[in-house]
This record gives C-alpha cells, sequence and structure tokens, in this order.
C-alpha cells in the first residue's frame, strides 16, 4: 500500500475552491521538423512512457471520516483517452491568446476520482506550431520531479531508437488497494495517538520558533510589505503569461557582480516588479517585496517523486533605484536567508501533514478560506518565485523539435501570482501565473523581466543581451 507522504497529504488536505494546488508547464513543439508529429502518435507515445512512471497510473483512495493520509490504489479503469485531450486556440493563436487559454485550464481543479494530471494537445499557434500542455497535482511530484517526468516524455534526439522495457514497465499490477474497513483499521492507532503527536510538533515548533528568533540578529528575517496590486484574496481563475531571457547573459552578470545565478534570477523579477508598480502608481511607500524561494531538499541520488521542498524567503530590494545595488541587497538576502534555512532545519520536524489527519487539516484550510482570515494577517511574502535547471540540450516530441518550456504553478493565499523560471538550452523560459482579479494584465510583467535584464547589463557595462529566439513571434 502506498500512502502518501506527510507533504503530500498536506498539499491535498489545504487545497479549497480557489487555492489550486496544481502545476503545469506549456512546452511549444514545431511539428514541420518531424513527419511523425501528431495527436494520435503523441497521446500513443504517453500512454506507452508513461507506464514507466506508475503514479500517473494511481488514482487516491481516502480513508474513510479522513482519519489518515490517503492511499494511491492503480486506477483499474485507466483510459488514455481520459487524460490526453485536443483542443484548438483560437486565431491568431498567439503568446496572448495561448496563455488565455492556458490560463482557463489552470482555472478548474483535477477530478481526485482518476489520476490527478491532464495533457492537452493545443492546435492553431502562430506559425503552424502546436502547444502542449501539461497539468498535474503538486501531490504527485514537486517541481525537480517534473523536470524529470519531461525528460521522460520527451526525447534528446529526433529519432530515438526504441527504448527498452524497465523493471516498472514490466511489473504486474499496481499497489494493493486496501477495503474500507482495512483502511480505518489502519487508521485507529494514528488516529488514538493525533493529542499525543499534536502536543510533540507544537513542542518542537516552539524550540525551532527560538532557533529561529536566534538566528535573526545575525540572519535578518526578509518581510514582505503590504499594498502591491497583486496582493489580496484570491479567487479560482487563473491567467497566464511568459516570456524569455538568454541564460549566458545571467551566467555573465553572475561572474561580473560576484552573486548567483538565484541572485540575478530575483534581480530580473525585482526590475520586472518595481517597473509595473511605478507604472500602475503601486509602489509601497516603505520597504522592499519579499518572494517565497522554493528549495529543494531532495538528496543526489533521491528519485522518489514525492515532494522534497522547502521555503526560504528573500528580499527583492524593489525599494532602491540603482539595478546593482539591487542585486547586492538581494545576494545579501539570500545569502543570510540560507544561513537562517540551515540553522533552523537543523531542528529537524516532521511535516504536520504526517502529524495532524487530514480532517483537521481540511478543517482548518477550509476555515481560514471561509473566514477570509489571510487577509488580516501580515504579508510574509507578497510572491512566490522559483528557478528550475532544465535540459541544456534540445529535446524532441514525436520528432518535432522543442522550441519552448513555459512553467505554471500555484499562488499563495495572499498572493496573486508566481513566477517560475526553467533554463532550456541557452535560454531561461519564463511563466507568469496569476489570478485575473488581482492582476489583470501579467503580461506587462512579463514584458519588464526582458528590459529589467537589459536594465542589469547596461549597468554592469557588459554591452548587449543575446538575442533569444520567441516561438510566438514568427
Amino acid at each position: 500500500m502506498k500512502r502518501l507522504s506527510g507533504t503530500d497529504a498536506l498539499l491535498l488536505a489545504t487545497e479549497t475552491p480557489a487555492w489550486h494546488q496544481h502545476i503545469g508547464a506549456l512546452i511549444v513543439v514545431e511539428p514541420a521538423t518531424s513527419d511523425r508529429f501528431s495527436f494520435a502518435q503523441l497521446r500513443d507515445d504517453a500512454a506507452e512512457r508513461l507506464r514507466g512512471v506508475p503514479k500517473f497510473r494511481w488514482k487516491l483512495k481516502e480513508v474513510p471520516l479522513h482519519l489518515d493520509r490517503e492511499v494511491w490504489v492503480e486506477d483499474r479503469d485507466f483510459n488514455i483517452g481520459r487524460h490526453v485531450r485536443r483542443i484548438a486556440v483560437p486565431p491568431p493563436g498567439g503568446r496572448r491568446e495561448v496563455g488565455e487559454l492556458v490560463g482557463m485550464l489552470m482555472s478548474y481543479q483535477l477530478d481526485r476520482r482518476h489520476p490527478l494530471w491532464e495533457m492537452w494537445y493545443i492546435d492553431g499557434v502562430v506559425g503552424g506550431q502546436v502547444a502542449v500542455f501539461t497539468k498535474f497535482h503538486h501531490c504527485l511530484m514537486d517541481g525537480v520531479s517534473g523536470t524529470g517526468l519531461a525528460e521522460q516524455l520527451l526525447d534528446v534526439e529526433a529519432n530515438p531508437p526504441p527504448r527498452q522495457p524497465s523493471a516498472v514497465d514490466e511489473a504486474d499490477g499496481g499497489p494493493y488497494e486496501p477495503s474500507d474497513l482495512e483502511l480505518v483499521a489502519r487508521a485507529l492507532i494514528p488516529t488514538i495517538q493525533t493529542p499525543r503527536r499534536l502536543v510533540q510538533y507544537l513542542l518542537r515548533t516552539a524550540q525551532r520558533g527560538v532557533a529561529l528568533l536566534q538566528q535573526r540578529a545575525r540572519n535578518p528575517l526578509a518581510m514582505g510589505v503590504a499594498g502591491p496590486c497583486f496582493n489580496g484574496s484570491v479567487g479560482p481563475r487563473r491567467t497566464i503569461a511568459f516570456t524569455s531571457v538568454g541564460l549566458e547573459d545571467v551566467r555573465a552578470l553572475k561572474d561580473a557582480l560576484g552573486v548567483k545565478v538565484n541572485d540575478i534570477v530575483l534581480a530580473l523579477v525585482s526590475g520586472a516588479l518595481r517597473a509595473h508598480m511605478l507604472r500602475h502608481n503601486e509602489m509601497p511607500t516603505k520597504g522592499s517585496l519579499s518572494a517565497g524561494v522554493p528549495v529543494s531538499t531532495r538528496d543526489a541520488d533521491d528519485t522518489n517523486p514525492s515532494n522534497k521542498v522547502a521555503v526560504m524567503m528573500a528580499s527583492l530590494a524593489t525599494d532602491m533605484d540603482d539595478p546593482l545595488e539591487r542585486v547586492q541587497a538581494i545576494h545579501r538576502s539570500t545569502q543570510s536567508a540560507k544561513e537562517l534555512f540551515k540553522a533552523v532545519r537543523a531542528r529537524k520536524i516532521q511535516s504536520v501533514g504526517e502529524v495532524a489527519p487530514p480532517l483537521l487539516l481540511g478543517l482548518a484550510s477550509w476555515a481560514a478560506w471561509a473566514s477570509n482570515v489571510s487577509g488580516h494577517l501580515p504579508v510574509v511574502e507578497n510572491l512566490v518565485v522559483s528557478n528550475l535547471r532544465g535540459p541544456p540540450f534540445p529535446l524532441y516530441m514525436c520528432g518535432a523539435k522543442v522550441s519552448g518550456i513555459y512553467p505554471a504553478s500555484i499562488l499563495l493565499l495572499f498572493g496573486g501570482l508566481n513566477i517560475t523560471l526553467m533554463s532550456y538550452m541557452d535560454r531561461v523560459d519564463v511563466g507568469l501565473t496569476a489570478d485575473p482579479d488581482l492582476l489583470d494584465d501579467p503580461w506587462d510583467i512579463a514584458d519588464a523581466i526582458p528590459s529589467a535584464l537589459v536594465e542589469l547589463i547596461d549597468a554592469a557595462g557588459l554591452g548587449k543581451p543575446t538575442p533569444v529566439y520567441d516561438p510566438f513571434n514568427r
């Protein structure tokens, strides 16, 4: 029996009608580069290759009364046609039309009666291209595992040799499916132990809080500020925007300024947000925006696709005029955050998803959503900024070259914007996920990211930015 980890169960239990917990990726493909690319071939390839990713054939089975974490069971009625579907984007099929369609697909939750993923084949993209949007629940895997999934579904050459069946492919059956009675019986002891485990969890949390307070004197904790136009109560709708910048430019800035790649990434986001807020007269009167930055806690040899991620907070220094000073301020903040992160994590603590049953977590999450409690709490993080390492080589889908991979992700309860970046070949593809009721035009921020790169390159005296291929400018 495959029971969900505490973190994965927490992602399920805290999902509300407005707070979706699915992530995705928009893959732009050039069909003209292959004579075998088609919807039927994509569907058949997905059916075959997902045999090596068994979680994508599993569905959830809930414990009666939500007394314990859900378990994964084999979907005996698995049908690839339910998950791989076809749709067309309205003409002219440019980036805004594609972004609006993907936003619509991100606006509804996945059906928990079936495996928690979808793949959409999108016709009508400008220049005779096709887009493939893959959407899956965060409890299936984190972003790092998701990049591994992309390499499982895609090829590193246009005409690869036939894949040999893996040990997973040849395994018969999936996880054992227990009866409701067995699940209740297994949940009795954890349920009885819940009060003791909660007390232990609170004590360990208090100890970690003391460690946090002790470290804050040396490592100040970045805190967000109220007021930006994209902060507020998040609704169920989503809108998507995307852009790209040159990876070599990011690396050149990193070397020239003596900082990390992540610092440059955060500086690009900072410059874009600052420009957006100045244009809309939304600059906070005091202080800087802060970002929640997901950090992988996965060991190098860890192949388990369950979520292994934590979040550190970093200042974006949006209150500074000089772009080079912003970079250095961000660098100091991220270095401080890393030290604080290590010191706090040295006091290991279980995920609350392993301590409290889904019933309690779900009730708490729904109560917080229904009462809009997040709107009455101080702002800690204004948005999420995530940076993923993708393949440095070209990928192919059914023989057709992949020209772009743009991520889509989840929002904070009080943050209507997520910016996720992923390197691919010689570029960094940037995906923005937003709540349109809080941020009606994320393209304004998306377009400001390359401009922020130009500003930084000019300030650092590095000449002109590297031209980046835009699949939507054809």
